[in-house]
């Protein structure tokens, strides 16, 4: 699926377009993030009881680093990502049964936007934004991505549904910060899935000085020795 995200993003990126500023907050740069370990933090599955659902948090942090990795991309297309996608929580959707013939049946996009809800780390219960209310740029961008994901990993895409969430409060301060503390919650009509902060995939990696082993950025102490880890030993 990368190759063609990263395809897509740099083309709608390259057609900037003003938007509201965000500041990306990353402890590692993005050219030095392993992606894969990002999309492993951002996305849980569940499978079992005849159903399946895979929910997918993409932080603005997300998209800027898929853009930053392509060779050639300047930092103002970059930027330029943060401005459209900061003020938004993307959450990418999908639910399906399993029927007698052993075939998945989606659940329809509007079933899944009426039962999906963002629960920020302070509690807070966040409702899909409607969709008069999306920007038009950002409603433009995740249809242009919807057919992509249909042709590169077939049904499962192409029953993926984009839901947007607010990014920020009336402050200004931001709902969920991948570096933040705390979890991060996407409830559905079947489970509740947890995403806990930071996501060591943004951090540098962590190494017990004792052993030289190397560990993700969130560890506190090597799960092997219960050694704490020091920071200052990257």
């Amino acid at each position: 699926m990368r190759p063609f995200l990263c395809s897509a993003l740099f083309f709608l990126a390259a057609q900037a377009l003003p938007g509201p500023a965000h500041a990306a907050r990353v402890s590692v740069p993005p050219q030095e993030v392993k992606l894969d370990a990002l999309t492993r933090d951002t996305q849980k599955h569940s499978l079992g009881g005849g159903r399946m659902e895979m929910v997918w948090w993409i932080p603005p942090e997300y998209w800027q680093i898929s853009v930053a990795q392509n060779k050639g991309t300047d930092p103002e297309t970059t930027a330029d990502l943060g401005r459209m996608f900061g003020d938004y929580n993307i959450v990418a959707v999908v639910q399906g049964t399993v029927a007698s013939d052993m075939e998945y049946r989606f659940t329809p996009e509007s079933d899944v936007r009426d039962s999906t809800v963002l629960i920020a780390p302070d509690g807070r219960v966040l409702s899909v934004v409607a969709e008069d209310k999306v920007p038009a740029r950002l409603a433009a961008t995740l249809a242009f991505l919807r057919p992509i994901l249909a042709n590169s990993i077939g049904p499962l895409g192409k029953s993926m549904y984009f839901l947007v969430f607010p990014g920020n409060d009336a402050a200004g301060k931001r709902l969920a910060d991948p570096l933040g503390d705390g979890h991060l919650r996407v409830k559905t009509s079947s489970k509740t899935h947890d995403f806990r902060l930071p996501l060591g995939s943004l951090l540098p990696d962590k190494r017990d000085a004792a052993s030289g082993e190397s560990f993700p950025g969130d560890f506190l102490y090597n799960p092997y020795t219960g050694r704490q880890l020091d920071a200052s030993q990257p």
